[in-house]
């Protein structure tokens, strides 16, 4: 027992490895100095060894190197200027007023938080980019993040450009019967119908998504994400059969016939809407993936489920609209935007003609058309079309 504490006692008193690797006080030497001369006057400045090794600067030059090494996604689009990075980042010319905000002082708030710098073109010069500067990148992107955070907040206050759309005006024998119907319509006098609330029958469609387009870099992107859905539907089980819809009845938007604003007809087979909604996710997600549209902005269209997880698009095609109604518009024709929309009572029309059969039209492409502009045949002007289905199958 007496040799075991006495070992103990040994052991307690040699300094552990921690202890000797510090500094003695017998290993430390004096400070030396040296003697220079600035001016009239002598000073003391201290010696320091240069071979001394500092781990803690060691480890923060491996830190500086660790992060030097870690590239990431915009790196190589970073130019070197000067003594600061630049980057030219793609931002449609539309939200270049949101960026900058009230007497510059969006524009203010995101340099001060970031620690970038952003260079915002004149007005005249309508270029879709804005150019960030800063002496570290970490800066840069976190100026990007706050920027594209703010023009997402922004995107609602913006007008819609284009649309995806399937036409049905391709269809003959549809159009006639449209005409048709609104003739015998207007020819009975209901009150709050005229003419001019119908929708022209060489512009009917199914819309399956509303955008906004507002560079042409956007709509190039765009294309390119139709180009990868035509893709995906080609090698789909469905792409072998024809798509058709059956063209029956009035319906309107809203559960009461005496206050109406809307009228349309459509197909509500569950088999055409569950194609069209397996068509509709892969498109949705080929959009956000490319930044084309935001989840928040689907539910807003009202093209998701209760629970956002996938497509339910609401197939119409409007056969009359008050909003293109005379009454809505001034003396010049002009329509100001926003305002009540006029209703009218439906409730005779949809008992008479409720049951209307505009017969059975194919579903042969899908569209990004534009919103307001039209080609020589009267439907919407088409920047792309794509093939629903394999033509041979016809």
């Amino acid at each position: 027992l007496r040799d075991a504490l006495a070992r103990l006692l040994a052991r307690l008193r040699r300094p552990g490895p921690h202890l000797r690797a510090m500094a003695q006080p017998q290993d430390i030497e004096d400070p030396k100095f040296d003697v220079v001369k600035i001016g009239p006057s002598y000073y003391r400045k201290l010696a320091v060894n240069e071979n001394l090794n500092f781990k803690c600067g060691a480890r923060t030059q491996d830190y500086y190197d660790e992060e030097e090494e870690e590239e990431r996604e915009l790196d190589d689009q970073m130019v070197y200027e000067g003594d600061e990075w630049v980057l030219k980042l793609p931002v449609p010319a539309v939200y270049h007023k949101f960026i900058v905000g009230s007497r510059a002082r969006n524009k203010q708030q995101l340099e001060m938080e970031s620690g970038a710098r952003i260079k915002v073109p004149h007005r005249e010069e309508l270029q879709d980019a804005i150019w960030l500067r800063a002496r570290q990148k970490q800066q840069i992107y976190s100026c990007k993040a706050q920027i594209e955070l703010l023009c997402e907040k922004e995107e609602a206050k913006l007008e819609y450009t284009h649309f995806l759309s399937v036409p049905l005006a391709q269809d003959i024998n549809l159009r006639r019967k449209v005409d048709d119907f609104r003739e015998t319509v207007v020819m009975q006098r209901f009150d709050g119908i005229d003419d001019s609330i119908f929708m022209p029958s060489r512009r009917l469609h199914f819309t399956l998504c509303m955008l906004k387009l507002h560079s042409h870099a956007q709509v190039d992107e765009m294309k390119e994400a139709l180009q990868d859905l035509s893709q995906q539907i080609a090698a789909t089980a469905d792409y072998g059969r024809p798509l058709k819809a059956a063209m029956k009845g009035l319906h309107i938007m809203t559960d009461d016939p005496s206050n109406v604003g809307v009228v349309f007809t459509t197909d509500r087979s569950h088999a055409l809407q569950n194609r069209m909604n397996n068509l509709s996710d892969m498109m949705f997600e080929l959009l956000k993936a490319r930044g084309l549209v935001a989840q928040q902005n689907l539910v807003a269209q009202r093209l998701l489920s209760s629970d956002g997880a996938h497509a339910e698009v609401k197939l119409h095609a409007t056969l009359m609209n008050t909003k293109y109604s005379r009454a809505n518009r001034g003396p010049d024709g002009y329509r100001p935007p926003g305002g009540e929309r006029e209703t009218f009572d439906a409730s005779v029309l949809m008992e008479r003609f409720g049951q209307v059969d505009f017969g059975e039209v194919q579903l042969k492409e899908l569209q990004l058309s534009c919103l307001d502009e039209m080609a020589d045949d009267g439907y919407y002007r088409s920047l792309v079309s794509m093939p629903l289905f394999d033509p041979a199958a016809r």
